[in-house]
């Protein structure tokens, strides 16, 4: 009788595994593994048993920090009602394809699955496992131009779809144009690369001297605007990384500092 009391309050109650064949993702191609539901003190019902994929990210909006945190899918592994025995051990497949168009892991960008286990007449029971979600198609090849450029991302978030669903990464650059900008800035929204990358840039090229602060003053040292790459633009991350030299080097003509 004890038993069960604690079991009702999560003490001793069943638990939920996710054991992943691997914790690193890449979008549009499946990952596999296998759910593991050990019993606990006593007897328990279980009314049902769910994955959910989930982001978890955040990004500064004027002074405030604005967290974010979506479920991405649910997948549904058994909703049949049945009893487990203590300490039994039962054993489902698992298998799930990562969404493309999605954000890719960064800075502030994490994703996770949430196994969740209904309990009746107790607490239910969670597991959360990590994983890295890498990008495929024009995303991939935007991301790899950045870093052949030896861009690597030193800010970043995304402020979820009821923030219009875009990613915002600001690059320091570790060769080409290092230690001449304070900021390199480009956001764009992951659902809409389809065909192509864009959104929004800022270039902010670092002060130097008397001129420097005249130009910061005047705001003569920053560009913002739009930006527009094609799939022609980034067939490649080598073709990338030369569209994106290109492009900073028009918009930077005319900066200041």
């Amino acid at each position: 009788m004890l038993k069960n009391i604690f079991a009702s309050f999560g003490f001793g109650a069943a638990k939920v595994d996710l054991v992943l064949d691997d914790f690193r993702l890449k979008m549009g191609q499946p990952v596999t593994g296998k759910i593991v539901l050990t019993g606990g003190q006593v007897e328990q019902a279980i009314e049902g048993l769910e994955v959910e994929f989930r982001l978890a990210s955040a990004y500064q909006r004027g002074d405030n920090i604005v967290n974010v945190n979506e479920t991405i899918a649910t997948i549904p592994v058994t909703e049949e009602t049945f009893q487990v025995a203590p300490e039994e051990t039962r054993e489902y497949p698992f298998t799930f394809v990562c969404p493309e168009f999605i954000p890719a892991s960064s800075v502030n960008t994490r994703y996770y699955f949430q196994t969740n286990l209904e309990i009746k007449s107790g607490i239910d029971a969670q597991d959360r496992d990590f994983v890295d979600v890498y990008p495929s198609g024009l995303q991939e090849y935007f991301w790899d131009g950045f870093n052949k450029l030896g861009f690597v991302p030193q800010e970043e978030g995304y402020t979820g779809k009821k923030g219009g669903g875009f990613q915002i990464i600001q690059f320091r650059p570790t060769e080409w144009l290092r230690g001449e900008y304070d900021e390199i800035v480009f956001m764009f929204q992951p659902a809409h690369t389809q065909n192509g990358v864009a959104g929004f840039f800022e270039l902010d090229k670092k002060g130097k001297g008397l001129l420097g602060l005249l130009a910061d003053e005047l705001d003569l040292d920053e560009k913002k605007g739009r930006f527009v790459f094609t799939k022609a633009d980034l067939t490649s991350g080598e073709y990338a990384a030369e569209t994106i030299r290109q492009f900073i080097n028009h918009h930077s003509k005319d900066l200041i500092g």
